[in-house]
């Protein structure tokens, strides 16, 4: 399913350069392998080319209690600010927690997932800034590391 019309040209406009993320349907989001990932969602945000001609777009992401991306690396960096709640990042080999106003930035060919914890009071909501930047819904978006050692 696509989410938002691709970006095609650097010309402004203002239906598809501004979209608020509070408001819309949740998209379900997959791995690799097209699968759904239970217990997480997202709402795609704006996209457009920069003037290199790569994709630059941010997305909104809610994680409910108890639930993890799979560990994963992307095709390109991205930076993620943490909206609400809290929870761990796991990169570079170490669980790292963050919470409510932390920004961070992930290298594209570092290994990281992100978890959140057992029993916390109510979902952990991610804006996610990604360049290049692909779809909410899309199977590449991430590609999974198999047998990786992963933090606790």
């Amino acid at each position: 399913m696509q989410v938002a019309d691709e970006p095609t040209s650097r010309k402004f406009i203002g239906k598809a350069h501004i979209r608020n993320l509070l408001e819309g349907e949740w998209v379900e989001m997959v791995n690799d392998q097209g699968e759904q990932m239970e217990g997480m969602h997202g709402r795609p945000g704006v996209a457009a080319l920069t003037l290199e001609g790569r994709v630059i777009g941010s997305d909104l992401i809610e994680m409910q209690p108890d639930h993890a991306f799979p560990l994963h690396i992307h095709a390109g960096e991205h930076i993620l600010y943490v909206v609400r709640g809290s929870g761990a990042i796991y990169i570079d080999g170490v669980d790292h927690p963050i919470r409510e106003g932390d920004t961070i930035f992930v290298p594209a060919e570092y290994p990281h997932s992100i978890k959140t914890p057992k029993g916390a009071p109510g979902p952990l909501v991610l804006l996610s800034i990604g360049y290049p930047h692909r779809r909410i819904d899309a199977q590449d978006r991430m590609h999974t590391v198999p047998n990786h050692p992963q933090g606790e």
